[in-house]
This record gives C-alpha cells, sequence and structure tokens, in this order.
C-alpha cells in the first residue's frame, strides 16, 4: 500500500512538472529536460557499474548535454542544423580518449559511451522540435502535448487491462508482466484519448490523430521491451533509484526513446 503511495505520488509530480513545463512555454520545457537529460545519460552509464564495461561516463554526460542544448537552439532558429557538426566531431574523440584508458573492453566501451549520447540526448533533444510554436507553420505545442497524454493513457489502461484479463504474455522472455489483454486495453484507451484530442485541435483531421495513437503506442511499448532487456541483460530490477516508485528516469521514460522520433517522423509527414 505504502508502495502504491509513494509511486501515485511521484508519478504525480512528474505529470505537473511535464505538462506544466508544456503549458509554460518551450524555455521551462527545454530546461526541465535538460535537467532530465543530464540525470538519464549519467543513470545510463551508472548502469554499467557492475559489469565488465567502462563507458566513458563524464565525458559522455557532457556530450549529450552539448547534442541536446544544440537541438534546442537549431528547434529555435538561433543557429543553423549545421551546428550538429560540433558534437559529430566530439563523437570522434570518445575513441581517441579510449587510448589512453588501457581498457581490454575498447570497443563495447566506445560503442556504450556513443549510445548512451544517442539514445538519451537525442532522443530528448528531438522532443523539442516537436514544441516550438510557429516553426512548422502552424502552431505545434499541442503535438508534443498530445504525445504525453496518449503515452500516458497507454501505460495507465495497459497497466489497469493487464492485471485484470491479462493471460497472453506479449514477450515472456523479456517482459513476464506484459500480455496482449493489456497492450490492446492501453491501445483502445489511447485511440480514444486521441480522438477526444481531434475535438480540440483540428488542424489535423481525428483519422490522423488515431493514427498517432497508434504510432505512439506501438513504438512505445518497444521502448518499454528495448529498456527491460537492458535491465535483463545486466541482472538489473530498475535503472536507477532517483523517482521512488518508479526507479530511475530510464525506467519512467522508456517507451519515450522509441515513440518520440516515430512520432516525430509521423508528424512531418501529415502537417
Amino acid at each position: 500500500m505504502k508502495n502504491i503511495i509513494v509511486r501515485s505520488l511521484t508519478g504525480s509530480i512528474l505529470v505537473i512538472s511535464v505538462v506544466g513545463s508544456i503549458l509554460l512555454g518551450e524555455i521551462y520545457f527545454a530546461a526541465l529536460f535538460f535537467l532530465i537529460t543530464i540525470l538519464g545519460t549519467y543513470e545510463f552509464y551508472k548502469m554499467f557499474h557492475h559489469s565488465k564495461y567502462r563507458p566513458q561516463l563524464i565525458f559522455g554526460t557532457i556530450i549529450s548535454i552539448i547534442l541536446y542544448t544544440v537541438l534546442v537552439l537549431i528547434a529555435n532558429r538561433i543557429i543553423p542544423p549545421i551546428s550538429l557538426s560540433i558534437v559529430v566531431a566530439l563523437l570522434f574523440v570518445i575513441p581517441i580518449r579510449e587510448l589512453y584508458r588501457q581498457s581490454e573492453e575498447a570497443i563495447p566501451n566506445i560503442a556504450l559511451s556513443i549510445f548512451g549520447i544517442l539514445y538519451v540526448g537525442l532522443t530528448f533533444g528531438m522532443m523539442n522540435l516537436l514544441f516550438f510554436p510557429g516553426k512548422m507553420r502552424i502552431e505545434t505545442y499541442h503535438f508534443i502535448l498530445a504525445f504525453f497524454i496518449i503515452l500516458w493513457t497507454s501505460d495507465t489502461f495497459a497497466y489497469l487491462s493487464g492485471i485484470s484479463f491479462g493471460k497472453h504474455k506479449l514477450f515472456e522472455r523479456i517482459s513476464p508482466k506484459k500480455s496482449w489483454e493489456g497492450f490492446f486495453g492501453g491501445l483502445i484507451a489511447a485511440i480514444v484519448a486521441a480522438y477526444i484530442l481531434s475535438l480540440f485541435f483540428k488542424d489535423i483531421n481525428s483519422i490522423a490523430w488515431i493514427g498517432y495513437a497508434f504510432v505512439i503506442v506501438i513504438s512505445g511499448v518497444y521502448g518499454d521491451l528495448i529498456q527491460s532487456m537492458f535491465k535483463r541483460s545486466l541482472g538489473l530490477k530498475d535503472s536507477g533509484k532517483i523517482l521512488p516508485g518508479h526507479g530511475g528516469i530510464l525506467d519512467r521514460f522508456d517507451a519515450v526513446f522509441v515513440a518520440i522520433p516515430i512520432a516525430i517522423a509521423y508528424v512531418m509527414l501529415i502537417v
């Protein structure tokens, strides 16, 4: 009972923080996820603390922050897209630094260092491309707001459907608790949420909004499974402990890491 209360309180604070930052404006949103990017990247590298691999924790986190910041500035048209070449140049410093670490696992260390930057810094940075109003000739903030509403609705009803009706395992080898009943329960709820959103935001029709829900839910499930695969391969229950009742940043935003790039591609195609 205590864990449910703690989990609900933490979840509520997180929801209020994300939704509040969206409603307050792009600077607040960018600032919130700047902090989340730092914590998420650091947490990703710390997952390997008890393994034989040693990704470049400090340097990788710094590059992730730089990548996030560059994407925010590009999204707001403060700097040109060519500025990403700075980050590309920094990525090539990682194998150079590995030369001086005298590690027997050089290739995995380099790969994990770069992957952590792309997995966290790139993904969270890309969210800003969906947010900034007027940059796509229409007001776009509602696409990122809808993204989280649809994702959270799906998560909530997938959990409720799963514990109530779940019998057929979705991907037992990776996540034994997930069921097909939970998946479809979450998908149906997300479709309903998308239809309701279409009544308020009419720049795309209801069919396109429902398609947005499909894209987010299906890709989000893969994001969830991928994070579960990481933890299982490392023998971890949670990626971190910073969010009481939820685990770590990566645990709470696991679906986002696959869903946001695909959601952005979808919006670019239909708008």
